[in-house]
């Protein structure tokens, strides 16, 4: 039986390694990860939000810096999401995310909530 389960977590592994969208995934993944424009973008958001975090320590939520602050780093994740690279990872992110918690639904709804 374990052989069993084993061959058949194997075919599941295999089958989702192969699905199209995977495969789209990690190619954008590893543009991602190539792209110096990407990690400029994301250095800026980076910065920006430790900025903010150091200022909301220091000062109220609603004094000028922290609220300068607080655009400054909405416009950093904003340029960082608009870039067509980032767009189209995540757009596919969200696709196999919903793959994934189709089959772990299907796997495992019947252990949810019960005590182990």
């Amino acid at each position: 039986m374990n052989e069993r389960i084993f061959d058949l977590a194997n075919r599941l592994n295999n089958s989702l390694l192969n699905n199209p969208k995977v495969k789209e995934l990690a190619k954008l993944e590893e543009e991602l990860n190539n792209s110096y424009e990407v990690y400029q973008l994301s250095q800026k958001k980076d910065e920006a939000l430790e900025l903010y975090s150091k200022l909301k320590d220091i000062y109220p939520d609603d004094h000028l810096e922290v609220k300068a602050a607080l655009l400054r780093l909405k416009e950093a994740k904003e340029a960082l999401n608009n870039h067509p690279l980032v767009k189209s990872y995540l757009s596919i992110y969200n696709e196999v995310k919903y793959l994934y918690m189709e089959v772990d639904d299907i796997l495992f709804s019947e252990f949810k909530g019960k005590a182990c």
